[in-house]
């Protein structure tokens, strides 16, 4: 740690009102990692070797030491000062823990196996103590099993201060400079460790934004509507207040989280069988596929939760105060949401785009009427929807970005809406795909992780497509419901016949 707060210059990074809107989430990652030779007498991913990386990674990623701030415009910034940093939480135990690897992976990895202080409930931006009022900006809980079996690390950053191909960047440097660090020393001098260029300022890409006012970013700045003086009240209150209200709230909700890999093959053979029904000039992608038919099948799953709940009491009532629901029953629709990675298709233009770290996936919604996503997933109608999720995609192209001046330079103060989502009237899914992000690349010099996978979190009602271990190949669809949804998502026979492998954990 030393050679990190010795090194590390002051400075403060501005957020804009994206990174704002991420102030309430956090982005957690797991990572597993299974030692071939545990009756070795040299320890597994050695712990002084990893500490020394971290914080050599961290001199590139100085965002991540400091407090959040907000000035007397509502802006918030980070504040980076060498006298006063406000460190990650970094652990590196075994003292607590009796488990065995091959028992934490007979369990299918069952968080709830391990240690309740290191199970990853940082999901959510609050305080750790409750007097303390500052929030830290990321955890980092590495646990070694017995008998030098394995490592698990448990990583959780703030969503403000990077995205989630910011996060995986980081976990890749740190990777990267803990597998040179074991190299001999003639091999470091022959081959120094690769030098990287990592962007933390939100101005770095002002010169995009386009200054004439569109009608796209005139409905995103005021979108979604605000919820008047309540809102603004939840808006004022310092950002560790905030986090106190939300994390209550929300762990007061039970949710269940779910894996469902799916073989390549089988997506493979959809995907041909779909595209005989796409338009000239169209190919489908895999994520237009499985967004396709997740949406499908959540819409079901959540249809006759959110109607048997419409008729209890709390929820009358709440929908008399929420704006979202003011629609009968039979006109809901879904509400789809995408995040889009915009850096590939700006870099045309900004090859730099790729070494920003802030938020740079935006999301991109649409509205789908039932009768679009509330059937049978037969080729013709995953055809239909996979059409407008490939449009849509396709839309987030440099021009869209260039539209978003004021929504990037907004001050946020719908905090609030998230208060309300067990009211809303439409049917809700987030879909954000990780399919592309390099996870399966963080190898700390012991061979890459044997699973990847997000921790606890707070965005319920969502889905992440995150890559399948190499040597299986695939996708894991995770999935975040309550469990009357996600019995209804485990019922449905055409989803489970594409399914090799499920488990599921409260």
């Amino acid at each position: 740690m030393d050679s990190f707060t010795s090194s590390v210059n002051s400075q403060v990074i501005y957020l804009d009102g994206y990174d704002t809107t991420c102030s309430t989430l956090s982005i957690p990652l797991c990572y597993w990692y299974k030692n071939d030779s545990p009756g070795s007498a040299n320890e597994f991913m050695p712990a002084k070797v990893l500490e020394d990386a971290f914080y050599k990674a961290l001199l590139e990623f100085p965002i991540l030491a400091g407090y959040i701030r907000t000035n007397s415009y509502s802006r918030m910034y980070i504040d980076v000062n060498k006298d006063n940093l406000n460190m990650p939480v970094y652990t590196d135990t075994t003292a607590c823990c009796n488990l065995t690897y091959s028992a934490i992976s007979d369990s299918g990895f069952d968080l709830r196996k391990l240690p309740i202080n290191l199970r990853g409930k940082y999901g959510v931006p609050a305080p750790v103590g409750l007097f303390n009022r500052q929030i830290k900006p990321a955890f980092f809980h590495i646990l070694r099993f017995k008998d030098n079996g394995g490592v698990f690390i448990y990583a959780s950053v703030l969503h403000c201060l990077v995205d989630g191909y910011g996060f995986v960047s980081f976990m890749n440097r740190w990777a990267e400079i803990a597998k040179w660090m074991q190299q001999p020393e003639d091999v470091k001098e022959k081959q120094p460790l690769p030098t990287r260029k990592y962007t933390h300022d939100r101005l770095a890409f002002a010169s995009l934004r386009s200054d004439e006012t569109s009608a796209l970013d005139s409905k995103l700045v005021n979108y979604p509507p605000g919820f008047g003086l309540y809102s603004k009240w939840l808006a004022s209150r310092p950002t560790s207040g905030r986090g106190r209200i939300l994390k209550e709230y929300l762990e007061s909700r039970k949710y269940v989280l779910s894996t469902f890999h799916i073989p390549s093959k089988t997506l493979e053979n959809l995907r041909d069988s779909v595209q005989k029904h796409a338009p000239a000039g169209v190919k489908y992608s895999i994520n237009d596929i499985i967004t396709a038919y997740i949406s499908i099948v959540c819409m079901k799953a959540e249809k006759k939760e959110l109607d048997d709940e419409s008729k209890k009491p709390l929820s009358r009532l709440l929908r008399m105060v929420n704006p979202y629901a003011r629609q009968s029953k039979g006109q809901r629709k879904l509400d789809l949401e995408m995040a889009v990675n915009i850096r590939p298709r700006v870099k045309d233009s900004r090859p730099d785009a790729m070494d920003y770290m802030g938020n740079m996936a935006f999301g991109k919604g649409i509205e789908l009427s039932t009768d679009v996503v509330n059937v049978e997933p037969t080729d013709e109608a995953l055809s239909v929807l996979a059409l407008k999720i490939h449009e849509l995609v396709k839309s987030a192209d440099e021009q869209y970005f260039s539209q978003l001046k004021g929504f990037l330079e907004r001050k946020p103060d719908n905090y609030l809406r998230k208060l309300f989502g067990a009211s809303r009237s439409n049917y809700s899914l987030l879909v954000s795909s990780h399919t592309s992000f390099p996870h399966y690349n963080v190898d700390f010099g012991a061979g890459i992780p044997a699973l990847v996978h997000k921790g606890p979190h707070t965005t319920n009602e969502v889905v992440y497509v995150m890559p399948a271990h190499p040597s299986v190949g695939g996708y894991v669809i995770e999935t975040k419901f309550s469990p009357a949804a996600t019995t209804n998502i485990i019922q449905n026979s055409n989803w489970m016949k594409l399914v090799d492998k499920f488990d599921s954990f409260l």
